[in-house]
């Protein structure tokens, strides 16, 4: 269950600011912030001074707060057995603890449809805890309240597993649901659903997905961009944006030309962060991208022997194949 960061300029854990900001609320009486910027801002002695060493023994007359960070510990747990004797601790203090349920799911169930259960069950107790006033009144900015949190986590965890065994309607409206709790897309999700869009094709909702969420230091964006042109039919905009995307990532083409291992028969996880232009990102965009293109034969044509004509790649044959009309 370990999910730790491994890069050496992000922090030990990537719960550090939701703990932070938990343990600020809990000294200060339930004082909340409207962003983690805000937080950081105005606690500047505070997050210098970091999580105290006896926090477990602070929260000891909250079981809410113990439980959830009994939780967090469990995320980051070296084993499933440390892990859920940590969950155990943190139900029988919090039966509604979300990430608690959540992760004792990954861990006990036998099959995939046992997960999706109790999955759901996890978010269902989240969702009535945070009730349906706090929905109509945070709709859209759920990020920033931490007690939301746990709550997003499992929904994306339901969702990913949803997608995994082909439920891919009830995968996409799952994440559509995050991004109106949170449309800033704290938690990456546009990127997911934009392949998921992609690989379903589904043109518009990935035509405004992209105008919504378009981030240009994204390798995933530059490529969809691409082949989104190439699928309407725009052949001077995908060469434009092809320039585009080969400025920012290179690396990416030939993963999507299938000139790479597959992504997923990779024995190398990838790291939780990925540097922009690096081959970490390539793959993670041929995860994500990968099946719409594999789908769109036309489009990997185009881009094979644009690839070729640019003197990138070495053509598979002499004489490269001409290059057939793309799907209008």
């Amino acid at each position: 269950m370990s999910d730790r960061d491994h890069s050496k300029s992000q922090p030990a854990s990537p719960f550090l600011v939701e703990r932070l900001m938990r343990e600020a609320r809990h000294r200060l009486n339930g004082a909340e912030f409207a962003s983690e910027e805000e937080f950081r801002d105005s606690l500047p002695d505070f997050i210098q001074e970091g999580l105290p060493a006896g926090r477990l023994e602070t929260l000891r007359e909250d079981p809410e707060e113990l439980a959830q960070e009994l939780a967090f510990e469990a995320y980051e747990a070296e084993d499933e057995e440390a892990a859920l004797a940590l969950v155990d601790k943190a139900l029988l203090l919090d039966p509604d603890c979300v990430d608690a349920l959540a992760i004792r799911a990954f861990i006990t169930s036998e099959d995939a449809g046992e997960l999706i259960v109790a999955l759901e069950h996890a978010a269902t107790r989240g969702e009535n805890r945070l009730g349906e006033e706090f929905f109509a009144e945070f709709m859209g900015d759920f990020w920033p309240l931490v007690e939301a949190r746990p709550y997003m986590r499992t929904i994306k965890h339901l969702a990913e597993v949803l997608w995994t065994v082909g439920r891919r309607f009830d995968a996409v409206a799952h994440y559509e649901n995050l991004l109106d709790l949170d449309p800033e897309d704290h938690m990456g999700n546009a990127t997911l659903l934009l392949g998921y869009y992609l690989g379903m094709g589904e043109i518009q909702r990935s035509w405004d997905l992209l105008e919504d969420h378009d981030d240009e230091k994204k390798a995933v964006f530059s490529w969809a961009w691409v082949l989104l042109f190439l699928l309407t039919g725009d052949e001077d905009a995908a060469r434009d944006a092809l320039d585009h995307a080969l400025e920012g990532n290179p690396r990416v083409a030939p993963w999507l030309l299938g000139m790479e291992e597959d992504p997923g028969d990779s024995g190398d996880e990838l790291p939780p962060f990925v540097e922009p232009g690096s081959e970490d990102e390539a793959r993670l965009c041929a995860g994500i991208l990968g099946e719409a293109w594999e789908a769109a034969g036309p489009a990997q044509w185009w881009l094979y022997n644009t690839l070729v004509e640019l003197g990138l790649i070495h053509p598979l044959n002499e004489e490269p194949d001409p290059e057939p009309p793309v799907a209008h």
